[in-house]
């Protein structure tokens, strides 16, 4: 069914209007009422909700708004949520957007801070003895971040390898670990990171960040950015205080287990141009793409590692997540480039020869930029 403006005014929460895109797809939108209701009714209120309150970072806005609903890892009935990590320097909302879903979604919301001292039981809880009535002897569970059903994983490069490797089993796939006994939930993970600090981090283990789905990072102010944060930290309270629960946090896991089961995706766009792609970013050179850069590396590899299994099934998600904002039942093609990039950033592995050649080459200031700007030219050179 194509839906017009007409149609679906019965949808529109009168808190937030109708959704500005929709007016762009008005009479070709082709999805099911359910779609309808669920963007009308929660994921359109809860990126205007974001806007309301974060001043420009369109980027992580819409891609906060996007994860949640976004089927990432799956382990046989478990659907993990496109987990996200922000990039960027400090005072850009970061640590404010992580807050948000939490209001707008339901659930719990807990914060962990990175720290090299941090210890297992400092995120996952533990298990204390005590007394009951009777004065016998019994164990309790204390539990830890781990336990919320949103988290913000402040400064995650802060954490040692051993405390990440914690991690990765809460977010992989949502089993908490205590005393040989296990705990289920689903969380969705928010994992923010300062681009300026090199004292006291450790790197990403990989296996959590082929965990993340996207990898964030923030806008420049403008002038006009500058004075709207100023006029928005006056008003600050008043504005938190307009923000509304549109659903529980039960409804955003049903949202996404029907973004994995009723947008489709073509089998020939999954095998001929995702698949293709996939294949190409871990041998461009072989496949004839990226020759300007094979000619000023004196051939030299550029890329060592590109995409593999896990990382196609997020773009997979992601691609489906675009689509359902898009007001269709099914993927096209522009939807999975559109995703690409916060994709790759953090599971692309480069020669850093060749990039610390490349970032003197184009007078970049971090090395996020040059990556930034090979990955662009990869997609634009497959698409």
């Amino acid at each position: 069914m194509a839906w017009s403006e007409s149609a679906v005014e019965r949808f529109v929460d009168p808190d937030f209007g109708p959704d500005p895109y929709f007016k762009r797809v008005a009479g070709r939108a082709e999805c099911s009422e359910r779609q309808i209701e669920y963007m009308f009714r929660i994921m359109w209120p809860g990126l205007s909700s974001y806007r309301k309150i974060i001043v420009a970072q369109k980027g992580f806005t819409s891609y906060t708004t996007i994860a949640p609903i976004a089927p990432g890892d799956r382990d046989g009935t478990y659907i993990a949520p496109g987990h996200i990590l922000y990039v960027d320097n400090p005072g850009k909302g970061k640590t404010l957007l992580a807050g948000i879903p939490a209001i707008v979604f339901g659930g719990r919301f807990t914060r962990f801070q990175g720290a090299a001292d941090n210890l297992a039981a400092d995120y996952i809880g533990h298990r204390y003895p005590d007394f009951d009535d009777s004065g016998r002897k019994v164990y309790k569970l204390e539990e830890g971040p781990a336990f919320g059903d949103i988290h913000l994983l402040d400064e995650i490069n802060r954490n040692t390898e051993k405390m990440q490797g914690v991690m990765l089993p809460v977010i992989a796939e949502g089993k908490i670990i205590i005393a040989n006994q296990i705990y289920h939930r689903k969380p969705f993970a928010i994992l923010t990171m300062n681009q300026i600090e090199s004292e006291g981090v450790y790197p990403i283990i990989e296996a959590l960040a082929d965990r993340i789905m996207f990898k964030l990072r923030g806008q420049w102010f403008t002038a006009k950015d500058f004075a709207e944060i100023g006029e928005r930290s006056v008003h600050f309270d008043e504005l938190r205080r307009e923000l509304k629960q549109v659903c529980d946090i039960s409804t955003i896991h049903e949202i996404r287990e029907f973004v994995l089961k009723e947008i489709y995706v073509d089998p020939e766009l999954q095998e001929k141009r995702m698949g293709r792609f996939a294949e190409i970013t871990n041998d461009p050179y072989r496949f004839g793409y990226l020759k300007w850069y094979a000619e000023r590396l004196d051939k030299r590899p550029l890329i060592i590692s590109g995409m593999w299994g896990r990382a196609f099934t997020h773009w997979l998600g992601a691609a489906q997540a675009l689509a359902m904002f898009r007001y269709r039942n099914y993927v096209i093609e522009d939807d999975a480039r559109k995703v690409l990039m916060p994709i790759l950033r953090h599971r692309m592995v480069f020669d850093q020869g060749s990039m610390r050649r490349l970032k003197k080459l184009f007078s970049h200031t971090h090395l996020d930029d040059t990556i930034d700007r090979v990955i662009s030219d990869l997609i634009k050179e497959a698409f």
